[in-house]
This record gives structure tokens, sequence and C-alpha cells, in this order.
């Protein structure tokens, strides 16, 4: 009778780890969803922002190469103006562009075409240089 008091003991015993085990197990993977929550968002913003930019570089380089078609004596600056994603100037264009053209140096001219976007600190600035072919 001893041996069949022990056995029941040991069950009663033991039946408390398995549900602090279950409890261990569901606080593990909650924590784990709420990191992978947290990085997929990150991404998500991340991507959105590149996105963005990828839209910008595309304004500048096509206004930069449609410049450098240009005959180099008419290039001149240009202020800023709002311009959609294909670079057509637009009032509520998402991005403004501007243009700056110096001199620098002899028949050699400077063109700057800086493309800033929505919440973004860090504008795209494309730089090339001009020969203007006078002598």
């Amino acid at each position: 009778m001893s041996t069949e008091l022990r056995s029941e003991r040991l069950q009663h015993s033991n039946a408390g780890y398995s549900l602090v085990s279950v409890l261990i197990a569901l606080l593990l993977l909650s924590v784990g969803v709420l990191s992978l929550s947290s990085v997929l968002t990150q991404s998500l913003s991340m991507q959105t922002v590149m996105a963005t930019r990828t839209s910008a570089l595309y304004v500048a380089q096509t206004h930069l190469e449609l410049l450098k078609s240009q005959d180099p004596v008419s290039l001149a600056s240009e202020a800023v103006v709002q311009v959609d994603g294909r670079g057509n100037p637009d009032a509520g264009g998402a991005f403004s562009r501007e243009v700056t053209v110096a001199s620098a140096g002899r028949n050699l001219m400077e063109v700057v075409v800086i493309v800033t976007t929505p919440r973004s600190t860090n504008p795209i600035r494309l730089v090339t240089w001009v020969y203007d072919g006078r002598f």
C-alpha cells in the first residue's frame, strides 16, 4: 500500500510542472512574435522610404540627362519647383527639384540637380561637369 501511496504522491507533485512549462513556452512564444512584428514593421517602413528615394533618383537622373543634352551655353540655374514622380512640374508634386549651374573653371560648368523627398532629411544630389566647347 505504501508504494501505491508514493506513486500517487509522485504523480500529484509532478502535475504542476506541465502547467508551468506551458506558461513559460507561451511567454517565450509571445516575446518571439512581438519581436518579429517589430522587425516587419521597420522593414515595411524602410521599404517605403527606399521606394520614394528611388523615384527621386529617377527624377534627378532624367532631368540631369535632359540638361546634358542641351546646348551648354544655354544652361542656367533653376529655382525650386515641385515635380511629380516623372519629373514633370506639378504644384501638388511629391518632390521638389532645384538646379544650380556654376562656373567650375575656364569653359567648364558644374551642374547640380537636387531632388528632395517628403519626410526625408537627405536629398538626392547629382553633380556633373559640362564643357561648353568655346575657346
